[in-house]
């Protein structure tokens, strides 16, 4: 599996500051913005295309405020069968007024399921950690039924039981570890309509997964 790492169930020492510091949110900007943060994209990767711009306002890291961070989304691409793959080039805008310049902040990856073209969709899913396409694929494929399991496994997680009745979308795809020195297993993190989140912890046998384990950190 990708690199090992463990993501316990407390991810921060202070779970409400944790979720503040991690709340972002979509913001609208105007056409000049969007027009500068093109070019600088065009500048710093040349005859690369651009799919789309995603713009949100995120709290500053360390600091106070939030801050506007764009990201270039990359024209979509065929991955093993139905899956469809992305990135994101992210950048934080730095400075006020004229005196504003993009600074790039890293990337992001994405995938979705699309048997036709492969076109962008509004949500798809992130990629916390690089995962081979056709155990991605199966995972994907199966994401309803193993959140229906998991919510049996909600019952009898104090952290989680008062999310089990929520409406959920799947937020992200990670590799990781439910506790400290448990085995590295494949988790599915799913959103909830009120912005909490659940990571299914998969248990694979044979070609199929199942929902092994739940925890419900405050953030992603």
């Amino acid at each position: 599996m990708p690199g090992s790492f463990l993501r316990p169930l407390a991810l921060c020492v202070v779970a409400a500051a944790c979720a503040s510091a991690s709340a972002a949110d979509a913001v609208a900007v105007d056409a000049a913005q969007r027009a500068s943060l093109l070019a600088f994209y065009a500048q710093q990767y040349p005859g690369e295309a651009a799919a789309r711009t995603v713009f949100e306002s995120v709290p500053v890291v360390g600091g106070r405020g939030r801050e506007v961070v764009g990201s270039v989304e990359a024209p979509p691409y065929r991955g093993h069968g139905a899956l469809c793959r992305t990135q994101r080039t992210k950048f934080v805008l730095q400075g006020d007024g004229k005196e504003a310049r993009w600074q790039e902040a890293g990337m992001e990856y994405f995938a979705w399921l699309d048997r036709g073209t492969c076109r962008p969709v509004a949500e798809p899913v992130r990629m916390l950690q690089r995962i081979p396409d056709t155990e991605l694929e199966g995972v994907l494929l199966y994401q309803k039924s193993l959140l229906e399991r998991a919510r049996l496994l909600m019952a009898g997680n104090t952290a989680c039981a008062p999310l089990r009745a929520r409406t959920f979308s799947l937020a992200a795809v990670d590799v990781g570890a439910a506790a400290p020195r448990a085995e590295e297993r494949y988790a599915l993190v799913f959103k909830s309509d009120r912005d909490s989140y659940a990571r299914i912890w998969l248990r694979k046998s044979g070609a199929q997964y199942d929902a092994w384990n739940v925890t419900c950190p405050p953030v992603l």
